[in-house]
C-alpha cells in the first residue's frame, strides 16, 4: 500500500479484502500441510506461510520505494508489518498494527517538488508489478530446476517402462555358480548414493513446495492490492486515471 502521511480510515471494503488475504493464506496453509516436504506437519506449514508472507510483503513495499526514489519522491518510511524502516533516522521500530486495513506492509513517501499524477500512478502500480514479476522469475527458477539433471547423468524421472530387447533364438549362456559380495567399501559407497539421492529428492520437495506457495501467495497479494477499495494501490491508479481523464 502506499499513501502519504496522514490518517488512514477503514471501510468495509478494507476489511473484505483484508479478509480474503487470510482467508487465501488459511487455505494455503491446509494446502502446504499435504506436500511431501513438510511430512504432514501443520507447524512447518505455518511457518513456512509466515516466512514467505513476509518476504512478498517486504518485495511489494521495495517496489513502491524504489519507484518511489527514482521519481524523485522522499521516502519516509517502510513498512513490513511488525517492522517499520524510517529512512530520515535509518532505523528499524516495531510496529505491530497498521494506521489502516493494509495488507501487511505500506510505504510513506512526499514529493516536496515536481510530483504528478502520473507519478502516484506508477509508484502505485510499482508494488503490484513487483509481485508478479517474482512470481514469474520463480516459476522460471522451478522450472528450469525441475528439468535439471542428476549428477550421475541420468534424469530424476527415469522411464520405469522401458526394457531391452531379447533375442529369443540366441543359445542359452552358461552361468556361473558363484556370486561375488561387495566389500565393505563398495557397500558404503552404495549406502552414500543413496543418501546423497535421498538429499537431492528432500531438496527438490522443499524447491517445490516453497516455490508454488511463494507464486500464490505473491499473485494473490498483487490482485487484492489492485482492488479499488480505500487506501490501495487499485484506488490510487483509479483515482489518477480519473484526474487524466478529466482533463
Amino acid at each position: 500500500m502506499v499513501f502519504p502521511v496522514q490518517a488512514a480510515v477503514s471501510s468495509l471494503g478494507d476489511r473484505i479484502v483484508y479478509a480474503l488475504w487470510y482467508l487465501a493464506s488459511a487455505a494455503l496453509w491446509v494446502t502446504a500441510s499435504k506436500y511431501e516436504a513438510f511430512g504432514d506437519n501443520w507447524l512447518i506449514a505455518f511457518a513456512a506461510i509466515a516466512a514467505l508472507q513476509f518476504v512478498i510483503i517486504v518485495i511489494h513495499e521495495l517496489g513502491h520505494a524504489l519507484a518511489a526514489w527514482r521519481s524523485g519522491a522522499r521516502v519516509d518510511a517502510i513498512c513490513a508489518v511488525p517492522f517499520v524502516w524510517d529512512t530520515s533516522r535509518r532505523a528499524v521500530r516495531f510496529e505491530p498494527e497498521l494506521p489502516a486495513h493494509d495488507i501487511g506492509g505500506y510505504v510513506s513517501y512526499t514529493f516536496e517538488a515536481g510530483g504528478s499524477t502520473r507519478k502516484d500512478m506508477a509508484i502505485a502500480a510499482a508494488g503490484p508489478l513487483s509481485n508478479f514479476a517474482s512470481a514469474a522469475v520463480v516459476a522460471g527458477l522451478a522450472a528450469l530446476l525441475s528439468a535439471s539433471v542428476l549428477p550421475s547423468g541420468e534424469r530424476a524421472d527415469p522411464d520405469p517402462l522401458q526394457i531391452s530387447a531379447v533375442d529369443t533364438d540366441a543359445p542359452p549362456r552358461a552361468t556361473r555358480p558363484a556370486i561375488r559380495l561387495p566389500s565393505e567399501a563398495e557397500i558404503e559407497a552404495m549406502l552414500e548414493t543413496d543418501r546423497a539421492r535421498r538429499r537431492r529428492e528432500a531438496l527438490a520437495d522443499w524447491g517445490e513446495a516453497l516455490s508454488e506457495l511463494f507464486i500464490a501467495l505473491s499473485v494473490i497479494l498483487g490482485l487484492l492490492n489492485l482492488v479499488p477499495h480505500r487506501g490501495s494501490d487499485g484506488a490510487a491508479i483509479l483515482a489518477g486515471w480519473r484526474v487524466l481523464r478529466g482533463r
